[in-house]
């Protein structure tokens, strides 16, 4: 029993996660791509998924790959391509004109074709077009208009129409074929059968077949949809059907086990549930490229792909998130919304608008919303406090009463509305904030806040005391309110202190947080700055979303409302788990590359050195809003940051073994690591072979070295025994001109010494030979006047007086002896001081050579006749015609004089 209980607990999850609804209020948002986004390949007849989530198209001009981002083109035969099997992720098999065969995926993710077709060209005049190919067990099944071909275990069969197929039908591992005369068939995998016939007179065009318990409904070109049930084909009144015969219904598929989805040639496509309710209508109108739909595709991420008369387009049906657009302008650009009394209310940039809740569907154009009378022009916000609905608008302050609005205060511009404290409300104006009381269940204008000028566009309430102001192309400012509301402490934060732009602020989770179109920051209480946020929150993808806006406004505890361009978005709560993946990380492409080239790789591939740049394109096929990370082993410190970019180049890798690992993250939902290994080969200069050649080089030149140093050094022994030698002669000789050099410095000395004396005796003789020959004259004069005395004894008093005045004349003259002795002794030092002192005078000359030869000043007044302090007196002149500091020695100046 336990294990029928999990069996059944498990198909009911099963059931339970393919029965998610398909939104029925607002249309899903479609993805269109013209024929020039994917090279012009001509229309679309057929398209097909893989696991992986790749999606294949057969296009007029080949096989069409396409993974969300890139187009990927492959064609191997001349005629158009018309139906697609995807076996796996490379293996296809496709059905063209006068061809089928199979496409395969080599090891760099390329295809290539292997035709199955045993006729090269037309058989009976036929031109046969693959419009059909299927896998049944064991067999492919390729279907014409003529013939059915049936490929198993290496073998192809054929089997003829009973007259000519229009179309064939898979549904659920049954093949069913539609003759134009004959009726409808199944293939039973051996032979046709015919499960009923069509009259002469009311041939069925038939479009679609699907299986409803065990009745089979049959969906026709223009006549409707009909139940063939025990031998009986009954025509169903669905509420669809008059829309079918009107659009003339081309394709058919079943939309998981709830809905259809019928496509038209003339109306776009249908979606309904199992009673045929219609619950979506999309075409032209809605934003089709066109309204003729070829084929259509459903794949299991929510998806429904359409291949149209002109273009592709992708329809995101299980999405939560659904799109109002005002067609014809006529009710312009959401920019806030409210929920009263199942009346849903619309501020758009040309009023406020409502209409009943219950009956909001996927309308056909904006005529669903009325204007409330006098609601002409700009609405900001609505704000729903305490059951009464207020309006932000461009021209001031309003409250809604009985579907028409009533005007609390004429200040322009009310663009945010916000509760304060226990019983007041705070409106940001053009012109700043201003404060209203809740009083008698209205709103009684108080004062507008002091200090706070701009277009204030966001009010949020931190706490009692503290509140958060945005003024655009200002900044951020928070303040404290006292209780006469007067801003205190204010502080700034500057828009440029943000990266991105157009910040707004948010109180999350009891947190203040602010978003930028690049980044989103948390306030830090503790030091009052913002840094930005380690736990982003996921923002949902919203197509033409209005800039600046981010975090949704919540109209209800079911739905959000986001401002669209020309419309607005309703995201629905709770509806599935929007991470889900439903496809595989794969590479798309990987390729080394240098000037020269480049070529692609598969993996385990060792690399030549020269291609030592490395390209990487991955991606997690059609899931929108998916970021990646990667990590090169071997080279990379740790993963990238999540990022949307799908492609990384490595350029300049070192020799070595590496992995390339990669992940992706769609919300909180990470996937499983892919890894590319590859091996980047050493240049041949780092080979193995080349280190042994290195190797036998260098034990060849090191063997050359030694043999070269031991006869070099063989060499410089004898050199050095030979200069040894000569250096002993040199030295030998050096001593010799030493001594002799040294014998003739002692002998100039000498002659020098001898020099002096004889210059000494020459001056002392010259003294000597002076001092007799003035003794001599006085001696003969005194002789005289003695003799003359003699000779007359009365001039002898007259002539002693003269010998007296002689005597004292000879005796009182200076005796310069000494001084002229020093003279000649010092004529070069005189000569050397006159050339570098030119001014000093011959006392000065004489005084420096006593200081040079030491005699101390009482000496000195002696030789000059002077008193020492004169001598003192002398000296500091002598300092100050030298040049000398107070500091310098006169002394040693002199004797260092050169």
């Amino acid at each position: 029993m336990l294990k029928y209980f999990f069996a059944y607990i498990l198909l009911f999850l099963s059931l339970f996660s393919d029965a998610q609804s398909i939104l029925e209020k607002g249309m899903p948002f479609v993805q269109n791509y013209l024929p020039e986004n994917y090279g012009n390949h001509g229309k679309i007849w057929d398209v097909k998924s893989a696991k992986n989530g790749m999606i294949y198209m057969a296009s007029e001009d080949g096989l069409l790959e396409f993974d969300g981002k890139i187009w990927s083109h492959f064609k191997s035969y001349r005629g158009y391509t018309r139906s697609l099997y995807v076996a796996n992720d490379s293996t296809i098999y496709a059905g063209a004109d006068m061809d089928f065969g199979v496409w395969k995926k080599d090891k760099f993710r390329k295809f290539s074709f292997t035709s199955m077709y045993p006729f090269k060209k037309k058989i009976g005049g036929v031109n046969e077009e693959f419009w059909g190919t299927y896998q049944i067990k064991n067999q492919m099944v390729f279907v014409s208009h003529q013939n059915i071909y049936i490929s198993s275990y290496k073998k192809l069969t054929k089997l003829s129409a009973k007259s000519r197929f229009s179309k064939s039908f898979f549904v659920n591992g049954r093949l069913f074929l539609a003759d134009e005369k004959k009726g409808l068939f199944e293939y039973d995998g051996s032979q046709l059968k015919l499960l009923f016939p069509f009259t002469d007179n009311n041939p069925l065009d038939i479009s679609g077949v699907f299986i409803n318990g065990n009745a089979l409904r049959i969906v026709t070109k223009n006549k409707g949809i009909f139940e063939w049930n025990n031998g009986k084909l009954t025509p169903l009144s669905f509420e669809v059907s008059p829309s079918l015969i009107k659009g003339k219904v081309f394709s058919f598929i079943n939309l998981g086990t709830q809905y259809y989805a019928f496509g038209t040639i003339l109306d776009g496509i249908y979606i309904t549930d199992l009673n045929g309710k219609i619950i979506q209508h999309i075409n032209k109108s809605k934003g089709l490229p066109n309204n003729t739909v070829l084929c259509m595709h459903y794949q299991k991420n929510g998806k429904l792909w359409l291949g149209l008369d002109y273009g592709i387009s992708s329809v995101d049906i299980k999405n939560d998130i659904t799109y109002f657009y005002s067609q014809d302008d006529d009710f312009g650009t959401g920019y806030t919304a409210a929920f009263k009394d199942d009346t849903f209310f619309l501020g758009s940039n040309q009023g406020l608008y409502f209409t009943d809740w219950n009956e909001m569907g996927n309308p056909r154009s904006g005529t669903f919303l009325q204007m409330i009378e006098g609601s002409e022009g700009q609405v900001w916000t609505l704000k729903n406090i305490d059951g009464d609905l207020y309006c932000g608008h461009d021209k001031g302050l309003f409250v809604l009463d009985k579907n028409s609005l009533k005007k609390i205060n004429n200040e322009y511009g009310v663009s945010a509305i916000t509760p304060f404290r226990k019983d007041y409300v705070l409106t940001g104006n053009y012109s700043g904030v201003f404060v209203y009381k809740k009083e008698n269940n209205t709103l009684k204008f108080i004062k507008k806040m002091h200090l706070i000028v701009g277009a204030v566009s966001q009010i949020e309430v931190e706490n009692d005391h503290t509140i958060w102001i945005n003024i655009p192309n200002y900044g951020i400012l928070r303040t404290t309110v006292d209780d006469n509301f007067n801003p205190v402490n204010r502080q700034i934060f500057p828009d440029n202190n943000f990266k991105g732009n157009l910040p707004n602020i948010y109180r999350i989770h009891q947190k203040i947080k602010i978003f930028t179109t690049a980044e989103q920051y948390d306030f830090n209480n503790g030091n009052n700055k913002f840094f930005p946020a380690t736990d982003k929150i996921q923002l949902p993808v919203i197509s033409g979303k209005l800039p600046g806006f981010y975090i949704p406004q919540k109209i209800s505890t079911d739905y959000n409302f986001f401002p669209v361009y020309n419309g607005f978005a309703l995201e629905k709560l709770n509806l599935q788990n929007k991470e889900r993946f439903s496809s595989g990380l794969i590479f798309r492409k990987a390729e080394m590359f240098n000037n020269t080239g480049n070529f692609d790789l598969e993996t385990q591939q060792q690399l030549p050195y020269r291609f030592n740049n490395l390209r990487f394109v991955f991606s997690l096929p059609n899931e929108d809003a998916v970021e990646y990370s990667y990590f090169l082993d071997g080279f990379s410190k740790d993963w990238s940051v999540w990022s949307s970019d799908n492609k990384i180049e490595f350029l300049g890798l070192k020799e070595g073994s590496y992995s390339f690992l990669v992940k992706a993250k769609k919300g909180n939902q990470i996937s499983d690591v892919k890894a590319f290994y590859f091996r980047v080969k050493a240049p041949w200069y780092r080979s193995l072979y080349s280190y042994a050649a290195y190797f036998l080089l260098i034990a060849g030149l090191f063997y050359f070295l030694k043999k070269y140093q031991e006869n070099k050094l063989k060499k410089q022994k004898l050199e050095l025994l030979k200069k040894e030698q000569n250096a002993l002669r040199e030295q030998a000789e050096k001593h010799r001109q030493e001594m002799i050099l040294e014998k003739q410095k002692q002998l100039e000395n000498e002659k020098n010494n001898l020099k002096e004396e004889i210059k000494s005796k020459t001056i002392e003789l010259a003294t000597k030979a002076k001092e007799d020959e003035d003794k001599n004259r006085l001696l003969s004069t005194i002789n005289e006047k003695i003799l003359e005395i003699e000779n007359n004894p009365n001039i002898s008093k007259i002539r002693l007086g003269e010998i007296r005045r002689t005597l004292k004349t000879y005796l009182e003259t200076d005796d310069h002896t000494f001084e002229i002795q020093m003279d000649e002794l010092h004529q070069e030092f005189f000569k050397a001081m006159r050339k570098k002192f030119p001014n000093l005078s011959i006392y000065d000359l004489r005084l420096c050579a006593y200081l040079k030869i030491g005699l101390n000043s009482k000496e000195m007044a002696d030789i000059f006749q002077v008193l020492p302090s004169s001598i003192n007196v002398s000296r500091s002149r002598l300092r100050k015609k030298l040049g000398l500091k107070p500091e310098d020695d006169l002394f040693d100046f002199l004797n260092n004089l050169e």
